[in-house]
C-alpha cells in the first residue's frame, strides 16, 4: 500500500458455524445508509458459501467485485500470499470503499 491512500475503516466479525455472521453483514449490507462497502470472507471450507451468499444479495452498496473470498482458512498463515493483495486490490478500487 503507497502512503497516498488514505485510511479506511475495518470491521472483524467473527464467530463459531451458526452463529449468524454472514446474518449479520446482510443486514450491516442493507443497512449502509449510503457508504460503500467492501467484504473479505475467510472461507474454510472447500467450497465458498458465504462468500456466494453475500454476492448474491444484490446490494448497491457493496457491489460483487467488494466481495473478495479467501480460502483456505487461515489469514494469519496467508497474509503475504492473499490477505495483503486483496487488501490492495479493495484500496485501489474507484470509487473508493468507505469501510471493510
Amino acid at each position: 500500500m503507497t502512503a497516498s491512500l488514505s485510511r479506511v475503516p475495518c470491521t472483524v466479525i467473527t464467530g463459531f458455524l451458526g452463529a449468524g455472521k454472514t446474518t449479520l453483514i446482510r443486514n450491516l449490507l442493507e443497512n449502509a445508509k449510503g457508504k460503500r462497502l467492501a467484504i473479505i470472507v475467510n472461507e474454510f471450507g472447500d467450497v465458498g458459501i458465504d462468500g456466494e451468499i453475500l454476492k448474491g444479495c444484490g446490494i448497491d452498496t457493496c457491489p460483487e467485485e467488494n466481495i473478495v473470498e479467501l480460502a483456505n482458512g487461515c489469514i494469519c498463515c496467508t497474509v503475504a500470499d492473499d490477505f495483503v493483495p486483496a487488501l490492495d486490490q479493495i484500496l485501489s478500487r474507484t470509487p473508493k470503499v468507505d469501510h471493510i
